[in-house]
């Protein structure tokens, strides 16, 4: 709503006053127009009243202000001169004026609609700034529906700030009591369609939101005055929506006829993505980019959407070129070394998660990810101070101690590694993974019993762990116990048909026992190594992203 508007609701409520009471048959009370040089109780005389509109109607503020500046000195009783004042007022950005104003024109004629319709506009103007502003306007239409229970811009507007709090059974209330001829006006099928959605009846809403499209005089405004409350509808946010939702629904209707913006194209992203469809959220993100220069955090938005629409090379793309506007970014960096682990580019995960964590060095996500690319480099010590980091910065997660703990393994530190493991292994989102680790520790140190204990432990944390089979097959041909050994690498081996642990140790055992299939085996031992060679690799390739 605009201050036009209110001009329009106050000139016709000059027509209107001034014709009710220089006409025969001015409603009982009304005292008829003054004439010039009357007293400061009289009402203002219609050219008055007349001039003050003509200078509105032109946009001449200056001349409008000088004309109501005169009329109050000289009708200061005078309801119709106060509501032009307010107008005036809010025409000149002085909302505090223009609403004292509205209020001494409800004073002095406590039944006339035009200046509660004003007043509560005007409120509604402020509600973005002030959080009161918004109850202090539904407050104004309930007074005008306490004198008038039909008034139908008061009940419309009633609708809508109730849906616009999410109070959808009072919106429903208000709307249905509109008469039926405005109940079918596009502002009100609008309300009407948020008010159904909002209140469960999905079938309804849809029917109307379908009417709606057809209508002939829809407008923008519409639909654009409804758009605050779709939040406030069931499910909102991140939690998974079905397929054209009514809040879908609004925002392809808005879509198709040319007014979307980039929010409510960022918005039917979302709302796909939530559902799954990730690649119909990355079209949505696609056209929101090409309304403008896309920013780093729609950029970002891409780059997640095409990730989990399985084209982690498009989603490097949408990152590097967010690298380009914010070489700074944190979370771009971080982000982008991810998608870069995702397609084995090990050089260029490492290079962008050390420039995140040079930025942030207190982030612990951003520590840990570094920790676990630095890893699987030539030396995994380098993965040690990171994870230091991370359980520093978050002592009580479990996953650091345990992160912390495979490092010093690989790093050949043993026995600081079982304190760390020991500590994670209690926990049951990193049991199956410390008592695994325990074990290999344990059988590195010939205590085969404790290994067999170990490993007993981590499987029955994860019974699908491929690795622990592995390992448990290992531990029981250390201990003579071929036919268990072989049972346990025929079992990883059914979770991970290329578990290079588990093939290596077949082959080796079926060397010592002199099986036949030993040479078959051995086949399918040098198949995975050059396999395991190929993905190195490409893990260690540096990819030049391209936006």
């Amino acid at each position: 709503m605009t201050c036009l508007r209110l001009l329009a609701t106050a000139v016709s409520f000059v027509l209107l006053a001034a014709a009710a009471r220089t006409q025969p048959g001015a409603q009982p009370g009304a005292q008829p127009r003054a004439q010039p040089g009357a007293q400061a109780g009289a009402l203002a005389p219609r050219p008055t009243l007349d001039a003050i509109a003509a200078a509105l109607g032109r946009d001449d503020l200056a001349a409008a202000t000088a004309a109501i500046t005169a009329a109050i000195a000289a009708f200061p009783a005078d309801p119709v001169v106060h509501n032009l004042a307010g107008v005036i007022a809010a025409r000149r950005g002085e909302s505090r004026a223009a609403e004292d104003h509205f209020e001494a024109a409800i004073r002095l004629e406590p039944r006339s609609a035009a200046a509660y319709v004003n007043l509560g506009r005007l409120l509604q103007e402020r509600a973005s700034a002030e959080g009161m502003a918004r109850p202090a306007a539904l407050a104004v239409y309930a007074r005008l529906l306490a004198i008038d229970p039909q008034h139908a811009e008061a009940l419309f507007q009633t609708a809508r700030l109730e849906a616009l709090d999410g109070r959808f059974d009072a919106a429903r209330q208000a709307i249905d009591r509109l008469p039926e001829a405005v109940r079918g006006r596009p502002a009100a099928l609008a309300v009407r369609a948020v008010v159904l959605a909002g209140g469960g009846d999905a079938a309804g809403a849809q029917r109307t939101i379908a009417v709606l499209a057809a209508h002939p005089q829809l407008a923008r405004e519409d639909l654009d005055a409804v758009l605050p409350a779709l939040a406030r509808l069931p499910a909102s946010g991140a939690e998974p929506r079905p397929a054209h939702s009514p809040e879908q629904a609004i925002l392809e209707l808005l879509d198709s006829r040319g007014w979307s913006t980039p929010t409510t194209l960022r918005r039917l992203a979302a709302i796909e993505s939530a559902g799954g469809r990730h690649g119909a959220a990355r079209a949505w993100l696609e056209k929101a980019a090409a309304a403008g220069a896309p920013d780093v955090s729609l950029l970002v938005e891409l780059a997640r959407a095409a990730f989990k629409a399985g084209d982690p090379k498009g989603s490097l793309g949408y990152l590097a070129h967010a690298r380009e506007l914010e070489p700074t970014n944190v979370p771009v960096h971080f982000l982008f070394g991810i998608v870069c682990v995702e397609l084995n580019l090990g050089a260029e995960a490492h290079d962008s998660l050390a420039k995140a964590v040079a930025l942030a060095p207190d982030d612990p996500d951003v520590n840990y990810a570094m920790g676990a690319v630095s890893l699987h480099r030539h030396d995994p010590s380098e993965a040690l101070p990171y994870f230091e980091a991370y359980v520093r910065l978050r002592p009580r997660d479990p996953r650091g101690r345990f992160a912390l703990g495979a490092a010093k393994y690989y790093s050949q530190r043993l026995d600081d590694a079982r304190l760390d493991l020991a500590a994670a292994a209690p926990d049951p989102q990193t049991a199956a993974g410390a008592h695994y680790f325990l074990a290999r520790i344990a059988r590195q140190q010939h205590d085969l019993e404790t290994a067999t204990r170990e490993i007993d432990a981590a499987l029955h944390a994860n019974p699908r762990h491929a690795d622990g089979w592995a390992e448990r097959g290992l531990i029981a041909t250390r201990r003579g116990d071929y036919p268990g050994a072989e049972a346990a690498l025929q079992k990883a081996l059914a979770l991970d048909p290329d578990n290079y642990d588990a093939t290596l140790h077949l082959a080796a055992l079926y060397g010592r026992t002199r099986d036949a299939r030993r040479a078959e085996q051995e086949a399918r031992l040098q198949a995975l190594v050059a396999r395991r060679e190929t993905r190195a690799q490409e893990f260690l390739r540096l990819v030049q992203a391209v936006p």
